[in-house]
């Protein structure tokens, strides 16, 4: 059997993102089998002669998900998933598959409408070797690669997808409580706030149980959001004393600590401004 002709199983297959996956797969001339939640009973026979077995679950349910799979896997196959953490899903599957482990993370939504520059995070579990194909498959159709530790990855996730969507959902929510309709300031809005105003209201087209299994997909995240909370709070005293000495300080100190990233900002929003976001 060559790399073009294995047999691909993802649980959770008949969600957005296991769809995405098993067409790209199959343009590779793969085989693949959907596992939605009615199909459970006949489960086995796809997962004991696949390849290659990917997990494609909500967050709260993929340790005992990979507990359940590992059981009817061959040892001779490759277990991966697509949860948004790493470190506690590859100890499971770490656990209870004795064969190839491998974490992945797609960073990006099932939407999308091309796999050019957009990322999956790759996280080394067990006989990487044994993984290679499925990390040549990802590449050739067209994905970036970034290999990173389970660690990094969910330190990283913590301010992507806890503090950063957190954000969001503070701002549109609290917009919605002070009935200021984001249409009503798209009319006077600048070209970078627009851009801000698009990007959450995609969020807000998403559906809202996603977002809070990733926002509160550990106590990890929870724990930062908090420390975040606390930190603007802080700063809330600060300026309802009208310490500009101090946000000038912090501003500068912050800055200075970003380093050539402010200047490569400023460039890369330069270029992005000059597109007619209207259009």
């Amino acid at each position: 059997m060559t790399s073009k002709n294995k047999i691909i199983t993802i649980i959770g297959g008949k969600g957005q993102m296991g769809e995405l996956f098993c067409r790209l797969f199959e343009s590779l001339g793969h085989i693949t089998h959907k596992i939605g939640s009615k199909d459970w009973d006949d489960a086995g026979q796809y997962i004991t002669q696949s390849d290659l077995v990917i997990i494609s679950v909500p967050i709260n349910r993929t340790c005992n998900i990979i507990e359940q799979v590992a059981a009817l896997m061959s040892p001779e196959a490759i277990l991966a998933d697509f949860t948004s953490i790493k470190v506690d899903p590859l100890l499971a599957m770490l656990k209870h598959h004795s064969g190839a482990v491998i974490g992945l993370h797609p960073m990006f939504g099932p939407t999308i409408t091309s796999t050019q520059s957009q990322v999956v995070v790759c996280c080394e579990g067990r006989i990487p070797q044994q993984s290679q194909w499925l990390l040549d498959d990802l590449s050739e159709l067209g994905f970036t690669l970034k290999q990173m530790t389970a660690s990094e990855h969910d330190q990283a996730m913590s301010f992507i997808q806890g503090v950063e969507h957190f954000i969001t959902f503070s701002l549109g929510t609290f917009l919605h409580h002070k009935n200021q309709h984001p249409e009503k300031l798209l009319e006077i809005a600048s070209p970078i706030y627009l851009a801000k105003l698009l990007l959450m209201g995609r969020i807000f087209d998403q559906d809202p149980k996603l977002y809070a299994d990733i926002i509160m997909a550990n106590p990890t995240r929870i724990a930062l959001i908090a420390e975040f909370s606390a930190w603007l709070q802080d700063w809330v005293l600060k300026l309802q004393a009208e310490d500009k000495t101090d946000f000038i300080e912090e501003f500068s100190t912050a800055a200075k600590w970003m380093g050539d990233f402010t200047k490569y900002s400023q460039n890369i929003s330069d270029d992005f401004l000059n597109i007619d976001l209207k259009k």
